[in-house]
């Protein structure tokens, strides 16, 4: 019997049969991490997508708050939407003074930001308050004046300035195609399209018809950084006046209604020279004017920052002309608590207050309707002593020395 024997593989075969079985193990293998990713990565993806719209709208609130610092006309102002996507605020004077709009794209353009999108690869959009558009036909400004932008839902906030969107990614029936690409219909949705009507806005949790996510600016968060910009502003100024004189100005009372330097007085109201109310030899006897001195900028006066701003000058830096042959000598000088030390050796302070906090009235009517630390607001016009405020949603004051 004659046993057929099976042909034998060659090395080729063999080769091609392993190299299939290892393909088809591998398939297998990336098969089940493919399977395993879209269980896990959905959550992952979403987080690291939160953290991106955070990171934007964190870096368009800070542009914000950083051009309404600086403004050179009207501190506190905030630019116009943009209403046509080319990352440019439009101009509130090519319009007669107000926006066109007060809802659209972030101007990230001119406010020299960089060109924010969201975790969904979205661009920004940005609500503002009307009366703090970048124009002087907005009304006074100044930390007393408050927004008028209101959030609901599930992070409700009022006396909002301005909002700033993320609107996510399509849902519903948006269409993002160039021709919809500023209508704001098609990026934001929940009321929040039409919130601008109302100043009314929504947040709320993610779902298949709502995905915006808000950020607010409100008046602590603005003013907080513009008014340390006044008070050093007035430190210049003051210092000027110093400079030239060998001794700094009294205060203002929080009852005279001219804001001039009251002689004698040496803890109230910051007093208001020109353009406002003329020198300051008119309503202080016996003083130097500020003619030829650094002044305060027309903005202060305008947008009466004066009401909102409390001077201190130690006795030994004020008139009379004695003084002048040793000025401020030690002895009689003001002591800043929560300062390093030496505390004690202050010629003069400004405490430039935010917006008024329960309990308080505008205009002030002395320092407890205008300051919130008790170490600021005993003593009365003969007060030495003061407190550096901790920023706390009780006490929102700035304060800023003159001189050491």
């Amino acid at each position: 019997m004659t046993l057929e024997r099976k042909p034998r593989l060659g090395p080729d075969t063999a080769h091609q049969r392993g190299q299939t079985a290892l393909i088809a193990v591998l398939l297998l293998i990336v098969g089940a991490g493919a399977f395993l990713y879209t269980l896990a990565t959905p959550g992952k993806i979403s987080i690291e997508n939160d953290k991106k719209t955070a990171a934007a709208l964190a870096q368009a609130r800070e542009a914000l708050i950083g051009r309404a610092a600086a403004d050179a006309t009207r501190p506190g102002s905030l630019p116009c939407p943009d209403i046509d996507g080319d990352g440019a605020a439009e101009s509130p004077v090519a319009y007669g003074g107000v926006c066109p709009s007060y809802i659209g794209r972030f101007p990230w353009k001119t406010l020299g930001a960089q060109e924010l999108r969201d975790g969904g690869g979205e661009r920004l959009w940005y609500a503002l308050t009307p009366s703090f558009r970048d124009h002087a036909t907005g009304g006074v400004l100044n930390s007393d004046t408050l927004g008028q932008l209101t959030i609901t839902g599930t992070a409700p906030a009022g006396s909002v300035i301005a909002i700033i969107f993320a609107p996510g990614a399509v849902v519903s029936s948006q269409v993002r195609d160039t021709a919809n690409q500023n209508n704001v219909a098609n990026y934001l949705e929940g009321g929040n399209d039409t919130g601008i009507t109302t100043n009314t806005f929504v947040t709320g949790l993610a779902t298949s018809t709502f995905n915006d996510k808000l950020l607010a600016i409100t008046s602590d968060a603005l003013f907080s950084v513009v008014g340390m910009r006044v008070a050093r502003e007035a430190r210049t100024f003051l210092t000027e006046y110093f400079n030239a004189n060998g001794y700094y100005p009294f205060a203002a009372t929080y009852t005279d209604p001219t804001y001039g330097c009251t002689p004698g007085v040496t803890s109230g109201r910051i007093p208001s020279p020109a353009p406002l109310l003329g020198l300051i030899s008119a309503t202080c006897v016996g003083l130097a004017d500020w003619l030829g001195l650094a002044q305060p900028p027309a903005w202060f006066a305008t947008n009466n920052w004066h009401h909102v701003t409390h001077y201190a000058v130690a006795p030994a830096c004020v008139f009379p002309i004695s003084n002048l042959i040793t000025p401020c000598p030690a002895g009689g000088l003001l002591t800043v608590q929560n300062l390093p030390a030496p505390n004690n050796n202050k010629r003069a302070l400004v405490i430039v207050t935010g917006r008024a906090l329960s309990g308080q009235s505008r205009p002030c009517s002395g320092p407890a309707d205008c300051l919130e630390d008790p170490g600021n607001t005993d003593g009365g016009d003969t007060d030495t002593v003061f407190v550096k405020p901790v920023l706390a949603p009780a006490n929102n004051d700035r304060l800023v020395v003159v001189s050491p």
